[in-house]
């Protein structure tokens, strides 16, 4: 009995030995080996490099949305938004034989809800009438520089105060002499108001927001009940009979014409078709911008450096903080909620999406927001995996990210982000830990 109690002292006791060869204070292990450590560092020092982009054109046709009016960005300048519609021919039942009178033809909207700048000022829109038919592009689109001809002389202006929240319709009256002309041809059943010809008779409308003075660009619905053309008329016998016809608009080919105007920002000094814009050349910002087509590159030079630091180096966390400029962002030009990184080759295409831990969704980009200090606000991303697969990647292999809205953000609203480089006012961080492993 006391032998084994001996030889169980002598296994703890070699047990204890192995256990302090391997884990000392110098974090040395192997001993009788080669001597060798790890060492943790963190860093938020590493090199960041911005470049904006624009995308060549953006589809705008069958969105469903007009988008109408005027914002001037307190950094990129102006953008105007004005919209096309086409109609589709109505049908018309009522009897040949009866007396018809017209009382008005109205052009009437939904509001869609989503709105950028100050709704408080009266907003001013022309409606004019299109002397080209609306068609589509050969590739089924049409785009945010698209355009048709159209009348120089408006056939109306409105003027009137947003209420984009308020569940009220935008109505604008449209010339009697246009509404009485419709309704004389539709209840003569004249051929050019027949589905045959109606879109030569009638080829549509487009909306224009006044060039000075507006201070909101608004979404308006596109659909059976909104954007729509609206004839009121009556029938007159023994007690007059109110009617209604509806020109409905064709969603297919309803398409939003975008035009920023850079005078008097840092955008100014560059061709409008440049497509790619150092942030040194933008006084060391970055820029999203919905509806004008501007996302960002980000790209990592000098990653590869850190293997020069040790034998073997491992990235264990990347952690990738951007901060909007105060100043871009307000209760009436609010941050977007949601931003992407994508993963592109040499050439800027897309290979792959920065996803979530799962590996299943692209993240979205989390936004910590400080109501008290709008410098503390910013956007991150875990972007480990990226950068773990990037250290030692070279030449060819060596990929970058793109800072990206979704597709419906660019075509369907002016949601826009402002945020420096590493020399602006608001650093672009990239908080980086890694393992080195050193031999001696």
């Amino acid at each position: 009995m006391k032998r084994n109690i001996f030889l169980l002292w002598i296994c703890l006791a070699m047990a204890g030995s192995l256990f302090q060869s391997c884990y000392d204070e110098s974090n040395k292990y192997g001993n009788g080996l080669v001597d060798s450590a790890f060492r943790n560092i963190s860093t938020d020092t590493s090199t960041v490099t911005v470049t904006a982009l624009l995308i060549d054109s953006l589809e705008t046709s069958g969105k469903s949305l007009v988008m109408l009016g005027e914002y001037t960005h307190p950094v990129w300048g102006k953008i105007s938004s004005s919209s096309y519609v086409a109609y589709n021919c109505p049908s018309y039942t009522t009897d040949i034989d009866a007396q018809v009178v017209l009382d008005s033809l109205v052009l009437s909207f939904n509001y869609g809800g989503y709105y950028v700048g100050d709704t408080l000022p009266a907003q001013r829109i022309n409606i004019h009438k299109l002397t080209e038919k609306v068609r589509l592009n050969d590739n089924g689109y049409l785009y945010n520089t698209s355009s048709f001809a159209y009348e120089t002389e408006p056939l109306a202006t409105s003027t009137f105060i947003p209420r984009p929240q308020s569940g009220e319709k935008l109505l604008v009256r449209l010339p009697d002499e246009m509404g009485q002309d419709f309704l004389t041809r539709f209840h003569k059943r004249d051929i050019q108001v027949s589905s045959d010809y109606f879109e030569d008779y009638f080829k549509g409308l487009v909306i224009i927001p006044e060039v000075t003075g507006n201070q909101s660009l608004l979404s308006f619905q596109v659909a059976d009940s909104s954007a729509t053309l609206v004839l009121h008329y009556h029938i007159i016998d023994e007690k007059e009979n109110e009617q209604v016809l509806t020109f409905t608009p064709n969603t297919t080919t309803q398409f939003n014409h975008i035009d920023h105007d850079r005078t008097g920002t840092i955008m100014e000094p560059f061709p409008a078709g440049q497509k790619e814009i150092p942030s040194a050349l933008l006084d060391n910002r970055g820029v999203l911008f919905g509806g004008l087509g501007w996302y960002t590159r980000l790209e990592f030079p000098f990653i590869n450096n850190i293997l020069m630091q040790g034998e073997q180096v491992a990235i264990e966390s990347a952690l990738l903080k951007i901060y909007p400029e105060p100043g871009t962002f307000s209760g009436t030009n609010a941050l977007p909620d949601s931003i992407y990184l994508y993963i592109a080759d040499e050439n800027n295409v897309v290979t792959d999406a920065v996803t979530d831990y799962l590996g299943t969704a692209v993240q979205s980009g989390t936004l910590v927001k400080d109501d008290t200090y709008d410098e503390n606000t910013y956007y991150y991303f875990d972007i480990t995996d990226f950068m773990q697969q990037e250290l030692g990647a070279f030449g060819m292999y060596k990929h970058n990210l793109q800072l990206v809205f979704n597709e419906d953000t660019y075509t369907t609203s002016f949601r826009n982000l402002t945020f420096s480089d590493q020399q602006g006012r608001s650093p672009i961080v990239l908080q980086l830990i890694y393992k080195i492993y050193e031999s001696y």
